[in-house]
């Protein structure tokens, strides 16, 4: 990884501890984008909060495991976050719990340029996390790109939040059921995914790249000012769990783009790594050799 163009990141949002039963594992979907960039060869630096307890120990000792940059996150006196999860065929249901250590994310003392700064919903719920992220969005000129992944949870989101940070950002990555949710003139159906893609476009002007997740059936990302949209093969690995698949496609693909790898080959590999996600319990699985080949 030494020649290649190395990527600055900042990552914004929660960090919990995914409880699944008597087992527990830490997640988050900002930290489990920030854990699979890092594992990429990015450069990380997480803006989060945890609590003074065990469980924000330990988050903070497995994020600079995976080699990512915790001096913006913050150690403050409540829990750290967690998250109940339950699978059935695979798919997870998340039972979250409010007044956490991510709902009051401060303003980092220090912030530097990045070549994206990225970005979700949930920790929006908090009112001092989302100011500190409309702060940090007000410094728009130290950032390449603005990513912002939709991914939301339950209740726990807001049609004004999603519609500002959707305006706020250069790069949206959304699921179908997310597509479903926006608020365009265009209802999302199967199989036309140009046309909800296109009407996100006319709506919101600083889009450049819009990712669509279609869970089986693979993703798309459309190019906004090409008017182009690229198709990822359909997965073929057998689900175990999907918990952390949206987040693993999301830092491959992006990782790849900022090196300047193209829209197909980002996301062939981004589909590669999400491919193999799905078939481990857990968010953040340790790789095979030959995946890493294939997905850097």
């Amino acid at each position: 990884m030494e020649n290649m163009k190395k990527v600055k990141l900042a990552v914004f949002g929660e960090i919990l501890f995914d409880i699944f039963g008597d087992k527990q594992r830490i997640g988050g979907a900002p930290f489990n984008f920030a854990a699979h960039a890092s594992r990429l060869g990015a450069d990380v630096d997480m803006i989060s909060a945890v609590g003074c307890d065990e469980l924000g120990k330990s988050a903070l000792d497995i994020a600079r495991g995976f080699g990512m940059d915790t001096e913006n996150v913050a150690t403050i006196d409540i829990d750290t976050g967690y998250c109940r999860v339950t699978l059935r065929d695979g798919s997870p249901s998340y039972e979250l719990v409010g007044g956490v250590a991510y709902d009051k994310i401060p303003m980092p003392e220090k912030i530097g340029k990045a070549d994206a700064f990225c970005f979700g919903t949930l920790a929006q719920r908090g009112e001092v996390s989302r100011a500190t992220l409309r702060e940090l969005l007000a410094h728009r000129e130290l950032y390449g790109e603005i990513f912002y992944d939709v991914n939301i949870r339950g209740n726990h989101w807001a049609r004004i939040v999603v519609d500002e940070s959707t305006s706020a950002a250069t790069i949206l990555k959304l699921s179908r059921e997310e597509a479903v949710m926006m608020d365009t003139d265009v209802t999302y159906t199967p199989g036309r995914e140009e046309d909800v893609c296109r009407a996100l476009a006319e709506k919101y002007p600083n889009l450049r790249l819009i990712a669509l997740t279609l869970d089986k059936d693979g993703s798309v990302v459309y190019d906004t000012k090409a008017e182009r949209i690229y198709s990822s093969p359909k997965p073929s690995s057998k689900l175990v769990s999907a918990v952390g698949a949206g987040d693993s496609f999301s830092a491959c693909f992006l990782v790849n783009y900022l090196r300047g790898a193209g829209i197909e080959n980002s996301l062939l590999r981004a589909t590669a790594l999400s491919d193999y996600v799905v078939t481990q319990l857990g968010a953040v699985p340790d790789l095979p050799p030959e995946l890493i080949e294939r997905i850097i």
